[in-house]
């Protein structure tokens, strides 16, 4: 007949295995946590490489723009500077008709 101490020996030991297979799935679930922390950590490196990428095409192509524009009003402002030297007296009328006509507009309102 089994004793006191016998039962008590077969429930420590399955008391003893239970823990070590919660021990065991533990470290099991805590080295899958770590790899999809790992995964996550290079999913976020190669979202701010790409989005470092975008950002520095984007400031090359706004300054290639900003350079095109720049070009092109040097450019308007040289031909309206030659147009007033070819045609002084006509540059000035139509700026006295420019300001009068705004000057118009302005007390227009009132």
């Amino acid at each position: 007949m089994a004793t006191l101490g016998d039962h008590a020996e077969k429930l420590a030991d399955k008391a003893a295995s239970g823990v070590q297979s919660a021990a065991d799935r533990t470290a099991d679930m805590a080295q899958s946590a770590a790899a999809a922390a790992a995964d996550a950590a290079e999913t976020v490196k190669e979202a701010r490489d790409a989005a470092w990428d975008v950002g520095r095409r984007a400031h090359a192509q706004a300054r290639d723009a900003l350079d095109d524009a720049y070009a092109r009003g040097e450019d308007a402002v040289q031909e309206l500077a030659d147009r007033v030297e070819e045609r002084p007296l006509a540059a000035l009328l139509v700026a006295g008709a420019i300001g009068y006509a705004l000057a118009y507009l302005l007390h227009a309102r009132r």
